[in-house]
């Protein structure tokens, strides 16, 4: 009896991203009524940690057994180490912190059914990532963590595209594509008018830069006369047994492969684009050239370096030349959706930022509650350049918003997941050597395997992809917010998932 029910719960605990993905939707769309779904993510780990104690004492008892009664070695080791709850990740200190910051905002929020869209959030972020990070450990997990990354990307453009509230007054180039999209999607808890192009854009800036390296990176692997087909075998033998007609096949399987990456690269990149947001623009053309540099060799740095300064001597005097017309542009109004309601996005974002320190001062330790700011802002810090009827949704930039909403610990707890990722990141890169296309040593394969090797290209494509959509974002996130809780965030706890696991099997594979 007892081995059936082990079995059930283990069955049940290999679904764990089945129970999260059921109870998502009722996380993203809260109510009073429907915030029990939020139990299903504690739920699920401890689920995992029962399971895995019950196989513990089971090969315990099983070692001491077969050694006759007497305490072996292996059975001390496995009584003294209590099982995981969760994956071991070198973000699970920040992630510690910044729960417990949720836990007091519930103390210091005002009202917690008006905070419970993000808190709401924050727990599903939380499964998110321990959910991508455990499925992470096999390959076949982690890739298929990247394509449902990669799809609930598609996903938001695909819904931005008739459901954003799009603008009309910056780039008129834009306007009779816009004129002609309608707006299906209306009425959303959060969105009633429709999504906020700049949330669209800040979104979508986590998807763009990895679906770009991975396009330029299945270029070059079509380019390479050493391309390694798919389903090839891992060996010379598997190799030399494929026909001439299976190799064309696989040839124009990875020819599809490669249209379809371009075509939904091309659609998330014509959205994020329409979507005219000024800082998600600024903060992808800092990030391109950046990602450029750290790919090209060494040797090739330096000329590229002096390539980017003169197109920036360039850009600088064309700049120059339309000044006025590109200081309307960057200064123009994004902050009201109402033309009537315009001001200066500049001077209105510092007005903002100004009083979102205001309330970190009063609220250090705690903050405010998260959702809270922009409730209170009329009453406690009204501003002057926007009318008190005028919901100011964040504090436009997200590291104020975080203090805001989780106090200062909760800042530094999201600056450490900045921090760490970044760190992992590096590590992964440095642990990889520059994926020659050919070596004397290795003339066919080996720099296409997806983990373990440590000349992988396609390992240093996806870090390079994933700390580029990382690094726009925290740049976009200066002057803008999708803030922590938001529906779009669980793309931050995606990435961070994938980084954590990515790292995770550059370590197995070390090992």
């Amino acid at each position: 009896m007892r081995g059936k029910t082990l079995s059930l719960l283990i069955r049940l605990d290999h679904l764990h991203w089945l129970w999260l993905a059921l109870a998502a939707p009722f996380m993203l769309f809260p109510s009073p009524k429907r915030s029990l779904a939020m139990l299903v993510v504690p739920a699920v780990w401890l689920l995992h940690w029962f399971v895995v104690s019950w196989e513990q004492r089971t090969t315990s008892r099983q070692v001491n057994m077969e050694g006759r009664g007497r305490r072996s070695t292996f059975r001390f080791l496995l009584s003294t180490l209590p099982p995981s709850v969760l994956p071991l990740t070198p973000l699970n200190g920040s992630l510690l912190l910044m729960f417990c910051m949720v836990l007091v905002s519930l103390w210091a929020t005002f009202d917690i059914g008006y905070s419970l869209p993000k808190i709401s959030g924050m727990v599903l972020g939380f499964g998110v990532f321990f959910a991508v990070v455990r499925e992470g450990e096999r390959p076949r997990g982690w890739i298929l963590g990247l394509l449902a990354f990669i799809g609930f990307g598609l996903g938001i453009a695909a819904l931005g595209v008739f459901g954003t509230s799009w603008f009309s007054s910056k780039i008129t180039l834009f306007n009779p594509i816009i004129s002609r999209l309608p707006r299906l999607i209306t009425g959303l808890q959060g969105a009633e008018s429709g999504f906020h192009p700049n949330e669209v854009a800040g979104a979508l800036i986590w998807v763009l830069p990895l679906m770009m390296a991975i396009s330029v990176a299945l270029f070059i692997l079509l380019r390479s006369p050493h391309r390694p087909a798919f389903g090839a075998g891992k060996n010379e033998e598997a190799r030399a047994q494929r026909t001439d007609w299976q190799e064309k096949m696989h040839g124009w399987r990875l020819v599809g492969v490669i249209i379809f990456c371009l075509a939904a690269t091309f659609f998330v990149a014509a959205v994020f684009l329409l979507c005219q947001s000024r800082g998600s623009y600024i903060g992808l053309a800092l990030t391109l050239p950046v990602l450029i540099l750290i790919a090209l060799p060494p040797r090739w740095r330096w000329y590229s370096l002096v390539l980017l300064a003169l197109l920036a001597i360039v850009l600088g005097i064309l700049l120059a030349s339309r000044w006025e017309a590109v200081r309307i542009w960057v200064t123009g109004s994004d902050l009201a959706a109402d033309p009537a309601l315009s001001i200066n996005s500049l001077a209105g974002r510092l007005e903002i930022w100004s009083r979102a320190i205001y309330g970190i001062q009063d609220f250090p330790f705690t903050g405010m509650g998260m959702n809270v700011f922009r409730k209170v802002l009329p009453g406690l810090y009204p501003l002057f350049r926007i009318g008190p009827d005028v919901e100011i949704g964040h504090a436009h930039n997200e590291f104020l918003q975080a203090a805001l909403d989780l106090g200062i610990p909760g800042l530094i707890a999201f600056i450490a997941l900045y921090i760490g990722a970044f760190w992992m990141l590096t590590d992964i890169w440095k642990t990889t050597r520059y994926p020659h296309l050919i070596t004397a040593k290795s003339p066919k394969g080996d720099h296409y395997s997806l983990f373990p090797v440590p000349c992988s290209l396609v390992t240093r494509t996806l870090a390079l992809g994933l700390g580029g959509g990382l690094l726009a974002h925290l740049l976009y996130g200066l002057t803008d917010a999708v803030a922590l809780g938001a529906k779009p965030g669980v793309l931050f706890w995606m990435v961070l998932g994938l980084i954590a696991g990515l790292r995770r099997r550059m370590d197995c594979a070390h090992d």
